[in-house]
C-alpha cells in the first residue's frame, strides 16, 4: 500500500522552521516472529516537498527489506515549539536521573506537539475499500454528515481519502465531534494520530 501521492498532495512548508515527522516501526502482528510488539527502525523530518521525494524510494526499500510500515504524521510541526518542548523534557529526564532517554527526547516531543493552524483529523472507517466507501449509499450519509459538520465551523471542508490494510482514513477538519458520536458512536476520529504513508 503505497499512500505517498495522495499524502504528498496535502503538504505545505509557510517557512524553515516547519516539518512534518513520520517514524518507520516494524511490528510483531507483521512479523511474527518478533520478541516485542515493535521495533523502531528510523524517524524522519521532512521540511521540504523535495526532501520528501528523494527520500521515498529510501523508505519504500527499507519497509520492504524489513517488512516494515511507514507512520506519517498529517499536522505539520514547529522546530523552534518542539525544541523548546525538548529542552523541558531534557531537564525533566536529567533530574530524574533517566539519562539514557535524553537521546529519544526529540523524537518524543515531536511525535507529541504539532503547531499546525490548519490541523486534520482521521475518521476511521474499517471494513471497506476506498471505492467501497465512495459507492456505498450507507456510507454516503458519513461522508456528507462529515462535510456537513466542518461547514459548520465556518471553513471550506476537507475529505481526502487514504486507504489502509483494514478499511479507510478519511482525512478532514475538526468538526463537532459530539454531533458526529450521536449518529455514529462506534466510528473512531483520530485528532492526530499517525496515517500509514507506506506499507509491504
Amino acid at each position: 500500500m503505497n499512500n505517498f501521492d495522495q499524502i504528498r498532495n496535502m503538504l505545505s512548508f509557510p517557512d524553515e522552521n516547519a516539518f512534518y515527522f513520520l517514524q518507520i516501526l516494524k511490528r510483531r502482528k507483521d512479523n511474527p516472529g518478533l520478541e516485542k510488539d515493535m521495533i523502531h527502525l528510523a524517524d524522519y523530518y521532512i521540511y521540504s516537498l523535495e526532501q520528501f521525494d528523494n527520500i521515498k524510494q529510501r523508505i519504500i526499500d527499507q519497509c520492504d527489506t524489513e517488512n516494515a510500515r511507514v507512520y506519517f504524521r498529517l499536522n505539520r510541526r514547529d522546530a523552534k515549539k518542539v525544541a523548546m518542548q525538548v529542552l523541558k523534557r531534557t531537564v525533566d529526564l536529567i533530574m530524574s536521573e533517566n539519562y539514557r532517554a535524553v537521546k529519544n527526547a526529540f523524537a518524543s516531543c515531536a511525535g507529541e506537539f504539532h503547531s499546525d493552524p490548519d490541523k486534520t483529523w482521521i475518521v476511521d472507517i474499517d471494513n471497506i475499500s476506498v471505492d467501497a466507501f465512495n459507492r456505498s449509499e450507507e456510507h454516503g450519509k458519513i461522508r456528507h454528515l462529515i462535510s456537513d459538520l466542518q461547514k459548520e465551523t465556518g471553513k471550506e471542508p476537507i475529505m481526502v481519502l487514504i486507504p489502509t490494510k483494514s478499511g479507510v482514513h478519511v482525512i478532514t477538519r475538526p468538526f463537532n465531534l459530539n454531533k458526529f458520536k450521536i449518529q455514529y458512536p462506534d466510528i473512531d476520529v483520530h485528532k492526530d494520530n499517525p496515517i500509514n504513508l507506506y506499507c509491504p
